[in-house]
């Protein structure tokens, strides 16, 4: 399944063999409606490990909300000794590298992190 990315919302790829990518500016009001059909898929996926790579530019206060609750999700069908996290950002956003600590924090997950070089130009 693969949702494309528009002005407001990300690039989501989602596999059977239990690999998700979200990718780009989720700057939603309400994310809830995006989410809905992902969450659904998290909880169909009968992969035996979980990989999310998340590789966001931008997100608004409520979409980090819904990737929390997506990694809370995704805790809820697997052991944390079969998800992968990978979190990458740009090289000077150090917010959204918080942002992927805390998540890591809060959910007990364990996130790798990549730095990404900001593209000058």
């Amino acid at each position: 399944m693969k949702i494309n990315a528009t002005k407001n919302t990300p690039f989501v790829e989602l596999s059977p063999e239990g690999l998700m990518i979200i990718q780009g500016r989720s700057i939603m009001d309400d994310p809830t409606t995006f989410f809905a059909p992902i969450l659904h898929w998290i909880s169909e996926c009968k992969a035996p490990i979980f990989t999310l790579e998340v590789r966001m530019e931008y997100m608004n206060t409520s979409s980090s909300k819904l990737i929390l609750y997506l990694l809370k999700t995704i805790k809820e069908y697997y052991n944390t000794r079969n998800i992968f996290v990978k979190w990458y950002y740009e090289s000077d956003d150090e917010d959204m590298l918080d942002m992927g600590k805390d998540f890591e924090a809060i959910t007990r997950i364990p996130i790798d992190f990549y730095e990404m070089q900001v593209d000058e130009g």
